[in-house]
């Protein structure tokens, strides 16, 4: 599908710098990159808040700590108030269930509202075998991840921005028994898992076959038309989070924390509008615009859609830090939902919900991008992109082939798309008239001849 924005998915190496002034990667140089990371972060833009510094007890699976790399007193997890900041009006508990009690609710929440498992993820492997020194070990069985290499990475390329990525490392062993997806949600035919079924990967598969049919027939110029992303695994120290975010392609998802603990919140489209149309009416527009990374220059008298950017700009070390206490001595109250996440729990999200998260302490999670029945239909219009015939055509094509009795309510958009492309392609000439068709030598055949 489109390229993935860098709050969207694959595997998260750190978080989100949220330093101010100049980026210096004097770190690189660290045993540990990633403590060189946290000293960074916290020295440049945390130590005005109140940071814990007892590292006895950071990570609630203590049988496993995977960052044991902490050395000279760096933090392992923020301060209290990041967990509890911003008013308590407005804002909705996210339920939390047994997963033994799930499958009689799945539909309670699948595509509607926000819900965290109990007593799945301590039953996985990954609870035991993702330490620090485990995943950075070049001669372990996890080597092909490349810890450490793509850390120096992240660090010298991209600590400006969000997060970087590496995509789908959950789909290959060892990682796929140590997160095992496939018992999360039913890849092919056969009864629903816990959290029913993924189209997902059959779908990346006939995107693929797809892709290469219509490139082989001059419909296409060249086959940059990337299949979705499926699996990540996501790590950041304390303090690291995304910004707030749709989930890319219309995509449902769960995300499961496997160590540290995260806050989550939640904000349905009408509910960011809302606090959109709040921020303005209380001309909060310039203190909103330094918050952003990097920091914004703007005035008071914005539009509703200008602050909504501004709000999908803000780190989460911000929103958390700073963002919801502002708008609480502005005394402005929005809806929302919330959830402290802990080590074991999984986060199961709906498509189109807008979600931001917090690292509160060192964390690591695995996580799956979902499509089923509930939002094929979106994911094939590529809905909230403009459109494109590409895309529209190879998601109509992509889906025919497994769930065409599903296509039929958008039968005339895949026909257009398949129109378009063909046309935008040259495919398909459009017929010319009259003195355009003039000239040709007879006994030649004329390309222009109008019909």
């Amino acid at each position: 599908m489109r390229p993935p924005s860098a709050a969207s998915c694959a595997v998260l190496l750190g978080g989100s710098v949220v330093a101010s002034g100049s980026f210096v990667p004097d770190f690189l140089a660290w045993a540990n990159p990633w403590d060189g990371l946290k000293k960074y972060l916290f020295t440049d833009e945390v130590e005005q808040f109140e940071v814990i510094s007892d590292n006895a007890s950071v990570l609630h699976h203590e049988v496993a700590p995977w960052t044991k790399g902490r050395r000279a007193g760096l933090p392992g997890k923020l301060g209290p108030e990041f967990a509890t900041s911003g008013s308590v009006e407005g804002r909705r508990p996210v339920p939390k269930v047994e997963v033994d009690e799930f499958p009689g609710r799945l539909d309670e929440f699948r595509h509607k509202e926000p819900v965290v498992l109990r007593g799945l993820v301590r039953r996985w492997p990954a609870t035991k075998e993702w330490t620090w020194e485990q995943l950075a070990d070049p001669e372990g069985k996890y080597r092909h991840f490349h810890l450490e290499k793509h850390l120096q990475q992240f660090f010298s390329t991209h600590a400006k921005s969000e997060n970087l990525f590496l995509e789908n490392i959950i789909l290959k062993p060892p990682f796929s028994s140590d997160c095992p997806f496939a018992a999360v949600t039913q890849q092919g035919d056969g009864p629903n898992k816990v959290l029913g079924r993924n189209f997902l990967p059959r779908l990346n598969e006939a995107w693929s076959e797809s892709k290469a049919q219509a490139f082989q027939a001059g419909m296409l110029e060249d086959e940059n038309y990337a299949e979705s992303v499926q699996g990540f695994i996501i790590a950041g120290p304390a303090g690291a989070g995304g910004m707030l975010h749709v989930d890319p392609d219309s995509t449902a998802y769960w995300n499961a924390l496997v160590h540290g603990r995260k806050r989550w919140l939640f904000l349905k489209p009408e509910e960011l509008e809302a606090l959109a149309e709040a921020v303005a009416n209380a001309n909060l527009g310039q203190e909103l615009g330094l918050l952003t990374l990097p920091p914004t220059n703007v005035s008071n008298d914005l539009t509703i859609r200008h602050i909504k950017r501004l709000l999908q700009k803000v780190p989460a070390i911000h929103w958390f830090g700073k963002l919801l206490p502002l708008l609480q001595q502005a005394k402005l109250e929005f809806s929302h939902a919330e959830v402290i996440v802990e080590a074991g729990e999984l986060v199961f999200g709906p498509p189109g919900v807008w979600h931001i998260a917090l690292a509160l302490e060192d964390s690591i999670c695995c996580s799956e991008q979902l499509i089923d029945d509930g939002n094929l239909l979106r994911f094939v219009k590529d809905e909230g992109q403009p459109y494109e015939p590409a895309f529209a055509y190879l998601g109509c094509q992509a889906a025919k082939k497994h769930w065409p009795e599903l296509l039929e309510p958008i039968s005339a958009f895949c026909s257009r798309a398949e129109r378009d492309l063909k046309r935008q392609s040259g495919f398909l000439q459009p017929k010319r008239r009259g003195p355009a068709c003039n000239g040709t030598d007879k006994g030649e055949k004329s390309s222009c001849r109008a019909g």
